[in-house]
C-alpha cells in the first residue's frame, strides 16, 4: 500500500524497552531500534527526544509507559505505538534509501497527522515516521 495525501491509516509499532536519558521539553530515549551508522556523514547518537506534556505544541504517535511525568533519567520504559487512526500529510519514497545516520536506512517517509489536531499549523500538527529502516512501524489502510 502507497499512502496518500488525504488518507487515513492505521499505525502501530511494537513495543520495546528503552532508557531515558533527558528529561527538559522532551523526553530524550536510547533509541531501541536501528544501529548508529559510523559510515554516514550525518552524527546520529542513538537517540530520540519525544515532545510530552499537555502545553507541548508538538506531537507525536509513540506513547510511553509509564507515563512521561513517572520517569526519571536512567528510568526504562516501554515505547509503541498503539493502533491509532491518523491522518496523511506527506508520503516519500527513498531511492536509494535516506542516509539519516542510522541503520538501516529508511526507504519511505510518512508525515502523519491526528484527526483533532488538522487545524493546528501543520509544522507542529504531526510526526514524520519514517519506515523500511529498523523501527517495526505498521501502516494499513484504512476502509471507512
Amino acid at each position: 500500500m502507497v499512502p496518500r495525501i488525504g488518507d487515513y491509516v492505521i499505525v502501530s509499532c511494537e513495543s520495546a524497552a528503552a532508557r531515558v536519558v533527558g528529561i527538559d521539553r522532551y523526553i530524550t530515549l536510547e533509541w531501541p531500534w536501528g544501529a548508529i551508522d559510523n559510515s554516514s556523514n550525518f552524527r546520529w547518537n542513538g537517540q530520540v527526544a519525544l515532545p510530552h506534556g499537555e502545553a507541548h505544541e508538538e506531537w507525536s504517535p509513540f506513547r510511553l509507559d509509564p507515563a512521561p511525568s513517572t520517569l526519571h533519567v536512567g528510568d526504562v520504559c516501554a515505547v509503541f505505538i498503539p493502533p491509532t487512526r491518523l491522518y496523511v500529510g506527506h508520503y516519500e519514497e527513498y531511492q536509494p534509501p535516506r542516509n539519516l545516520g542510522w541503520a538501516p536506512a529508511p526507504t519511505a517517509g510518512l508525515y502523519v497527522v491526528p484527526p483533532e489536531r488538522m487545524d493546528v499549523d501543520m509544522e507542529y500538527a504531526g510526526y514524520m515516521l519514517y519506515l523500511g529502516g529498523s523501527d517495526p512501524i505498521r501502516v494499513e489502510p484504512l476502509n471507512d
